[in-house]
């Protein structure tokens, strides 16, 4: 129901609009976008050989559900100068990188925040939001990845096997084949408040014999932690040569898609039912997913549910389960996955798809998924649109470029802990219509407050960095907020993977260099 009104709401208020280098492109003939999509490119596939419905002619002899032959291959060239001393957003990277080390990956490697007991933060006394911590840990294995690429660091493929172990650990203490857990670590009072508060929430379980004796695991896992997991996992298997975490990731990957397609595409607990928080997977998710599991396995079962998906007939339900309209307004984290989601897909695609499909996906993402979050001060959108979104270089002054640079730069050193903001000043911007009149409608019409969920008046443009409120990953959050937000708790610290994300990932696409 939901999803319904979503899909018909932005087409009677709103259209698409595409951004180029510094103007939004209104000549909707003959000309090519910023993100390299000939407009002259209809959507269907070439399985007309007849017409030819795209500028490569040889797309035309292949099939419908094409996929290259395994395996393939699209990382960027170890080239990057690392001679120049570090500059500030380096320095920046190397804080948070320590950082994270030292303080946010107890245990067995799990991302975590941590609360501290004085001002000097040499002693933890708590760690907190571990139940988002497979998506995050997930982030971090990228981040770690991306940096071995680029830097050849020891210490980045030293953290990043860790963290591959570590979730390969989320995979199995669950003793569920192809579930993974959100969180996973030790029965230690920093995190684990006892045998009673554990049996009392339906998530913690407590694990008493076998292997993983002495631990314990959060559950009811939703999709966005898979999200999270994959992305960590393709680029671990791409960028970190040792062939024993290749064949771990390999193996957890396999297992995992298997039994997403055992069970029909939904996310099934210990207990053999459906996760009571976003269990189903979306087709856009089914096909990144498969895309990686296919790079990464080769596996025949996998190859031939992906190729169904890549039927002209699924392009239909592709389009419409990728509507992010409703994630302007309500459930912004959710740009927040189909970032992780698109990003690897987009990669892959490249290699392993039709220039069709590639063409096809590659205007979903920029007409769908990356529209309102487009130059919205969020460097890990950005560095992800113009890492595989079909990003072209413009002449100075460059909006991408320059955007990149300033929300680096923004971002707070390390440590990142919690800070409040105070309502913006309304006279630093303007009001979003489409929100007051979402606002006031759900007001005068509260079963739709039911349905969707509450909105608030948002800006129309957003805000820098600074003025975004505090959180374990701010940029999953509005960055159009105007009330009060966070708190003021400098002893409470996110891990610094907002930070890091996107500053590795620009550095791989060669957008930032160290003395930068």
């Amino acid at each position: 129901m939901s999803r319904l009104l979503w899909i018909i709401i932005p087409t009677i208020l709103t259209g698409i609009v595409v951004l180029g280098c510094s103007t939004r492109d209104s000549n909707n003939a003959d000309d090519t976008d910023s993100y390299g999509d000939d407009d002259t490119n209809v959507l269907d596939d070439d399985s007309n050989s007849s017409v030819d419905d795209d500028s490569n002619s040889d797309d035309d002899t292949l099939p419908d559900d094409y996929v290259a032959p395994w395996p393939q291959s699209n990382i960027e060239e170890p080239d990057y100068d690392e001679t120049p001393e570090a500059g500030f957003l380096r320095q920046k990277a190397e804080e948070y990188d320590l950082w994270h080390l030292n303080n946010h990956q107890p245990f067995y490697g799990g991302t975590v925040g941590a609360l501290f007991a004085d001002a000097d933060r040499t002693t933890i006394t708590a760690y907190y939001d571990w139940g988002d911590s497979c998506e995050w840990t997930g982030l971090y294995l990228g981040s770690q990845s991306l940096r071995y690429h680029v830097t050849r660091d020891p210490q980045a493929k030293t953290n990043a096997i860790r963290i591959v172990h570590a979730l390969d650990g989320y995979l199995h203490i669950t003793q569920t084949p192809g579930f993974i857990a959100r969180y996973w670590g030790k029965q230690d009072p920093l995190i684990y408040q006892g045998d009673e508060w554990c049996e009392e929430n339906k998530s913690c379980h407590h694990v008493e014999s076998g292997p993983y004796t002495g631990d314990f695991w959060w559950g009811e896992t939703s999709r966005d932690m898979y999200s999270g997991w994959f992305f960590g996992m393709t680029l671990a298997y791409d960028l970190i040569d040792d062939e024993e975490v290749r064949s771990m990731i390999r193996n957890d990957v396999s297992e995992v898609l298997n039994a997403l397609m055992d069970h029909h595409w939904f996310i099934i607990d210990e207990e053999g039912r459906p996760t009571d928080a976003a269990p189903d997977i979306l087709p856009p998710f089914r096909l990144s997913w498969l895309t990686d599991g296919y790079h990464i396995t080769g596996e025949q079962r996998i190859k031939e549910e992906l190729q169904k998906w890549l039927l002209n007939k699924n392009r239909l339900s592709l389009r419409l389960s990728d509507i992010t309209f409703i994630n302007r307004y309500t459930g912004y984290f959710g740009n927040c996955l189909w970032h992780e989601t698109w990003y690897n897909l987009l990669r892959l695609s490249k290699v392993y798809f039709s220039p069709d499909d590639y063409n096809f996906l590659l205007k979903m993402f920029n007409d769908e998924v990356h529209t309102f979050t487009r130059l919205s001060h969020n460097p890990w959108f950005n560095s992800v649109f113009m890492g595989q979104g079909g990003y072209k270089r413009c002449e100075p002054p460059d909006p991408y470029q320059e955007q990149l640079e300033q929300d680096l730069n923004d971002f707070p050193p390390a440590p990142h802990f919690r800070y409040y903001l105070p309502p913006r000043d309304p006279l630093t911007y303007a009001l979003d219509p489409v929100s007051v009149f979402f606002h006031d409608l759900f007001e005068r019409i509260p079963i739709l407050k039911e349905i969707i969920g509450g909105i608030d008046y948002q800006a129309k443009d957003p805000f820098p960095v600074p003025l975004q409120c505090s959180a374990d990953f701010i940029f999953q959050w509005s960055p159009f907020v105007i009330n009060e937000c966070g708190e003021d708790n400098p002893l409470k610290v996110d891990p610094g993977v907002d930070y890091l994300i996107p500053y590795w990932l620009a550095s791989y696409h060669k957008f930032i260099s160290k003395d930068m």
